[in-house]
């Protein structure tokens, strides 16, 4: 003899795709979000910090000079 099903165990299927996109789209905005942050302090952050500490000292003129007096320039 064969068990007849209970009755309520059907699972709940109306709305589900919706409710798992919505989910979905949330996860994916919160993920997106956390990585673009967590980019911009640890990569961008340092990287702009190095330019403008090199820029600080850099002296275009000195470093013209430099490439000058090695013949790194044709027309100079």
């Amino acid at each position: 003899m064969a068990n007849p099903p209970a009755v309520g165990s059907a699972p709940n299927l109306r709305g589900l795709h919706h409710l798992q996109t919505k989910r979905n789209l949330a996860l994916a905005l919160g993920l997106t979000t956390l990585v673009t942050v967590a980019f911009k302090v640890f990569v961008n952050d340092p990287r702009k910090a190095a330019y403008a500490e090199f820029y600080k000292t850099y002296n275009a003129e000195k470093s013209f000079e430099r490439m000058k007096a090695n013949g790194r320039f044709q027309s100079c």
